[in-house]
């Protein structure tokens, strides 16, 4: 008995993705307005709202990262993918190389130590 192969991971992965993504999205937006209307420094609000953007980057990253993995794996064990297939290729790799040095960018920014000046 064969099953069909596709290269969309379905909605069994997609609605917790699709779910996590949004709350992550609410919960960025707020932090950043609360960020925004609190009293402080410029750079200390702007060094906030970097790290906010950046943890969201981070969680979007990792989601398209995982679902390019997904389609990427089915297109290298799909022989009959046919040029559909080829230009899916073209596209999911070098965007799965671009997610990569997202998640890595996003990572880092959020870890790095600022320089914080006395006040």
């Amino acid at each position: 008995m064969t099953r069909p192969l596709g290269p969309w991971p379905g909605l069994h992965f997609a609605t917790p993705m699709l779910a996590s993504i949004a709350l992550g999205t609410v919960a960025c937006g707020w932090a950043l307005r609360r960020i925004a209307h609190r009293p402080g420094g410029n750079q200390q609000r702007h060094d906030r709202s970097w790290a906010i953007t950046a943890a969201w980057g981070l969680l979007v990253s990792s989601q398209l990262l995982l679902v390019l993995a997904m389609i990427g794996r089915v297109l290298s064990r799909t022989t009959c993918a046919g040029m559909l297939g080829n230009v899916t290729a073209l596209v999911i790799y070098p965007l799965g190389l671009v997610t990569l040095f997202s998640l890595g960018w996003c990572l880092f920014t959020i870890v790095m130590p600022r320089a914080v000046g006395d006040e």
